[in-house]
């Protein structure tokens, strides 16, 4: 079994006492630059790594944040993850992650105990239905939070005044910039596929936009939103279903729309496996920039979240919140991205009308 080094360890071979080593530690207090050396030494050659959990203990601040997401496996949460935790490091701070993939009480329970134990100064949450528990013991705490990715909606803390801040993004720029291209390629017939409506409001927010957007525009039209929500064409739960692709067919429908990037992965995948080509046969656009979509071959059109300011931006708002500064909720425009996915109607070469 690993054991670790003590800081007692590093003061009996250093021979000094373990508040001189402390203050080495925390370059603090009054120590010769001799002795400072000493024990530095010591802790080079014994690899001690101070316990930030005793820490904890004596300092009113545990330099802990919580990170909150639904699903780690998810590549555009593990990206959004990685900015964050990088730049909550750039501070200073360390990051616990935690997930609320399954949704089991049992487990929430846990995960709230778990990062309470190790009393995180703030976090920063990706809200969604399986996290209303752990939300709620947060907020009834009174500990500073931010939610990123997904507006805070009506949840306040208990003192009834001060609304959770959040930062997300705006889907009308990206959506209308990815309308347009597609217009500007012959496209009229355009399918939207929400994304997990039940999961969160934003699926639902995507699809609003789009159909307000849609209507907009002279000529183009989603056939599969005519007396079809609950069927094949826009599913009752708003996820992509393999059938979907007979129906488009049939409905002439030649480009499409995800709001969620697991659903375009998975129609491609089918796609793929039936002989269609994204791009000639059907066009596709997605939200969410993941670096998969740049790779593949042709690669995909996506509406982006601005995810790198989006990482930047949440942990700045949760560390004015923790100075007690007053934060309000910001929205970023989603930015459109044109790649090879996008291309001409079936029969149509661009070079007429």
């Amino acid at each position: 079994m690993m054991t670790y080094a003590t800081i007692r360890d590093v003061a009996e071979r250093a021979g000094v006492s373990v508040s001189t080593v402390s203050r080495a530690l925390n370059d603090s207090g009054r120590i010769s630059e001799q002795t400072r050396e000493r024990v530095n030494q010591v802790i080079k050659e014994l690899r001690y790594v101070p316990d930030s959990r005793a820490r904890s203990m004596h300092f009113p601040h545990s330099r802990a944040i919580g990170l909150l997401i639904p699903d780690i496996r998810n590549s555009y949460f593990a990206d959004l993850a990685y900015r964050i935790q990088g730049e909550l490091l750039a501070h200073g701070f360390q990051t616990l992650i935690c997930t609320s993939t399954q949704g089991d009480s049992h487990e929430n329970k846990v995960q709230v105990r778990n990062l309470l134990g190790q009393h995180i100064d703030g976090a920063i949450i990706v809200p969604d239905s399986r996290s209303s528990q752990i939300l709620d013991e947060l907020t009834r705490r009174g500990l500073p939070l931010v939610y990123v990715d997904r507006p805070n909606g009506s949840r306040r803390h208990e003192d009834g005044e001060k609304a959770v801040p959040s930062i997300d993004s705006d889907p009308l720029p990206g959506l209308n910039a990815a309308l347009e291209d597609l217009a500007r390629h012959g496209h009229r017939r355009i399918a939207m596929v929400s994304g997990p409506l039940k999961e969160s409001g934003i699926f639902q927010e995507r699809e609003d936009v789009f159909d307000r957007l849609l209507n907009g525009m002279n000529g183009l039209c989603d056939p599969t939103q005519n007396g079809d929500r609950s069927g094949i064409g826009r599913a009752g739960e708003g996820t992509f279903v393999p059938e979907m692709l007979d129906h488009w067919r049939a409905l002439k429908v030649s480009a499409a729309v995800f709001g969620s990037s697991q659903d375009a992965i998975r129609a491609i995948k089918t796609c793929q496996s039936r002989g269609i080509s994204i791009g000639s046969d059907l066009s596709i656009v997605t939200f969410d920039d993941l670096p998969v979509f740049r790779i593949l071959t042709p690669a995909v059109a996506t509406i982006s979240q601005q995810i790198d300011s989006m990482g930047t931006c949440c942990v700045q708002m949760l560390l004015d919140l923790m100075a007690g500064s007053r934060i309000d909720s910001v929205r970023l425009k989603t930015r459109y991205l044109h790649r090879a996915s996008v291309g001409w109607p079936p029969g149509r070469t661009g070079q007429g009308p």
